[in-house]
């Protein structure tokens, strides 16, 4: 017996930065190139979903994942990312229900969701920083401290889901010591940020998506080629 379909809804080298899709619901790029371009899907985003598997991928092959079931059930991808206002969402409980990395992965010991346990974490903002999605065996105290995740913003009036200074957007950012008052420069995985006056271009890990699913709770493991819809059974 099939499951309902894993779909892929945000994809691309990383996830676009705080402000970009995720509230809105926005659709970004195409279906043709979900899983080596900017991608947001529009129409699953409002769906429905019980787990999310976040995937890093070497051009279409996997070697990397994760999948959390969320601890509130029914609830779609938009809604979640639009709870902003208080925000800092514990989305899960019990760290995720698969963890599956290959045994050639690279760049792990500092990977902004492989490097770190614990629990899923959406909407975190603190001293005008925020990320869109974080582990929280990454952070302390409540603030981005140590700093990583993705989807990110070093300036923003984050709870309300707009800009202080465009110049701060960045993607994914690396896990790193990185406190508010003494960091400048956090290192980014590649150049998909604003402005090289405020962070460090680091190396690509790969591709980061984001697969949903309202019943599948298993993801096909590393060395699987990749599809923007996954039947699992």
């Amino acid at each position: 017996i099939c499951s309902l379909p894993i779909e892929a809804v945000v994809s691309t080298q990383s996830t676009g930065d705080y402000l970009t899709g995720w509230h809105t619901g926005s659709a970004i790029g195409s279906e043709a190139k979900a899983l080596s371009m900017d991608y947001l899907d529009r129409l699953v985003w409002k769906e429905p979903v019980d787990y999310l598997a976040i995937v890093r991928h070497q051009h279409g092959i996997v070697d990397a994942v994760k999948v959390f079931q969320f601890k509130y059930w029914g609830l779609s991808m938009k809604e979640r990312f639009q709870d902003m206002n208080p925000g800092r969402v514990i989305a899960s409980e019990g760290g995720p229900i698969q963890v599956s990395v290959d045994k050639n992965a690279p760049n792990l010991e500092d990977d902004p969701i492989f490097s770190v346990d614990g629990d899923l974490a959406l909407n975190w903002w603190g001293n005008y920083r925020a990320s869109r999605i974080m582990i929280t065996g990454g952070f302390t105290q409540g603030d981005l401290l140590t700093y990583h995740g993705l989807g990110n913003h070093m300036n923003c009036a984050c709870h309300s889901g707009s800009s202080r200074d465009s110049n701060y957007r960045f993607e994914i950012s690396n896990t790193q010591k990185c406190p508010y008052s003494s960091c400048s420069k956090p290192v980014v995985q590649g150049t998909d940020f604003a402005s090289s006056s405020y962070f460090k271009t680091g190396p690509v890990y790969g591709n980061y998506a984001l697969f949903v699913s309202l019943r599948a709770d298993r993801f096909p493991e590393p060395g699987t080629e990749l599809e923007r819809l996954i039947e699992t059974c």
